[in-house]
């Protein structure tokens, strides 16, 4: 009799010990099946969105309140002259197209209003991919990532960076193109899909569930 109860206690202690141990794995497996998830989630929606947007970036020659200024006078001279430039693009494509055709032109209308400023620094306009931030436009808010952008470098270019969303037209919040901010939106969810826009716009609605996605996709870009 002694023999089996020692045969069934150690039996159990060994039972306990696997099933702790599968416990653990469980555990580690579901931590990495929703690192994985969320890593796929996150790029998932980042990319999507810059594949159908065009960002716009501008580059002070320094952080002075004069060549500030100036940055501004010249975002608003490019936005002004060219604000319809893009009116009837359908994609991103096509914006990346006609900004490329007009980049002598645009870059020309920059030159000039630094030099009616008084100023003569050197203007560079180019189309570039490069990294963007997260940013806030008001109640929407862009994942950080890589991003199509028409650059304009004033200068050294190494002043406060300026930038919004050129493509669809959104850059409302400092610059008026004439139309409503209401009316951006509607043009950033025609192009994005329900999901992109769904995390972009989470800030302004009031379910959960867009606020909970956009903070899955905020969470692990910061810890990357």
């Amino acid at each position: 009799m002694k023999y089996w109860k020692e045969t069934i206690k150690t039996l159990w202690k060994q039972e306990k010990w696997y099933w702790c141990g599968a416990v653990v794995l469980g555990v580690l497996f579901s931590i990495g099946f929703g690192a994985q998830w969320t890593k796929g989630y996150s790029e998932t929606i980042q990319n999507g969105i810059a594949a159908k947007v065009v960002r716009f970036h501008v580059l002070a020659n320094s952080d002075t309140d004069a060549d500030q200024s100036l940055k501004l006078a010249v975002r608003d001279r490019v936005l002004r002259e060219y604000g319809e430039l893009l009116e009837n693009c359908t994609d991103r494509e096509q914006a990346l197209t006609q900004l490329e055709n007009a980049r002598q032109n645009i870059t020309e209308t920059a030159q000039a209003e630094v030099l009616e400023q008084g100023f003569s620094y050197p203007v560079r306009v180019s189309l570039v991919r490069e990294e963007f931030p997260f940013k806030r436009y008001d109640d929407l808010i862009f994942p950080a990532g890589m991003y199509d952008a028409l650059r304009i470098e004033i200068g050294e270019a190494e002043g406060e960076n300026w930038w919004c969303v050129l493509y669809p037209q959104m850059c409302y919040m400092d610059a008026a193109w004439g139309f409503s901010t209401e009316e951006s939106h509607i043009r950033l969810q025609n192009a994005l899909t329900e999901e992109e826009y769904l995390v972009i716009s989470a800030l302004e609605q009031e379910e959960l569930t867009p606020k909970l996605k956009f903070k899955i996709v905020e969470w692990w870009q910061e810890r990357n």
